[in-house]
Order: structure tokens, then sequence, then C-alpha cells
């Protein structure tokens, strides 16, 4: 997959983000990741759910970046479709545990509460920071 085929299927299309627009988008992802931190000694599901939105907003600002956006349909995991392609390789491993994170995410939100474990917030969030780390340093060219 390329994302040139990203593009002819429709699931993404060009678009000239505003420095505004991917700064706002990181400062959402920022917000979240604090929220989600302070949530996890109350509960585990809407600490799972807040960082996953957290690094979700980081890879809509790299993808803002890149000069990208995604169709409304299915845009999360267009999101994560796209960032496969495009992240450097000491963080696809981290993508796909993301796209896993999305999947479950989706079943504790709106079919099985309380399947989060503590063990597993806590890795995403462990996860996620590293990952927002990266995002800050790639936006600002370093």
């Amino acid at each position: 997959m390329s994302v040139e085929e990203l593009i002819k299927e429709g699931s993404i299309y060009p678009f000239e983000a505003t420095h505004g627009e991917i700064e706002r988008a990181m400062e959402i992802a920022k917000r979240d990741l604090n929220l989600a931190e302070r949530l996890v000694v109350e509960n585990m599901d809407w600490c799972f759910s807040i960082a996953y939105n957290a690094v979700f907003q980081a890879c809509r600002a790299y993808m803002f970046h890149l000069r990208y956006r995604p169709a409304s349909s299915e845009a999360h995991k267009t999101t994560f479709r796209f960032m496969q392609i495009v992240i450097e390789e000491p963080f696809k491993k981290s993508i796909s545990y993301f796209d896993q994170v999305r999947k479950k995410r989706h079943r504790t939100l709106y079919d099985e509460p309380g399947i989060i474990s503590e063990r597993e917030a806590k890795e995403l969030l462990r996860r996620a920071r590293e990952f927002l780390e990266y995002t800050e340093s790639k936006l600002s060219g370093k």
C-alpha cells in the first residue's frame, strides 16, 4: 500500500493545513494524554479511550504536516493505515499496536465496558507519551 493508493481509493486527500491546525491537533493530543494520566487511578476504560485519542490526534497533526487528511469515512482506520506507510521504522510496530488499541477502544466504548486492565492502560499511556514526544520532534524539525 502507498500514499498514492490511499488517495486513489478516496481514503485520504491532499490538504494544506495551516500551522494553527497542526498546533491545535497537538494541543488536543497533549490535553488528552494529561487527562488520561490522571484517570488511570479512576477509570481504566476512559483512561484507555482518552489516551487513544491523544495518539490519534498526534497522528492527525503528523498527517496534516505531510499535507494530507483522511476522508470522513473510517478516518481512524485510514489514519493508522497512512501512518504505517509514512512513519519511520522504529515506530511501525507502535502504529500496529495503536491500531489494535483502536479496535479494543471501540469494544470498551460500545460493547464491553470494564475490559481494560490497569496494565493495558499504563502500557498505552507509556507508548502514547513516547509517540507524542516523537511527533513533536518531527513537527519541529528536530
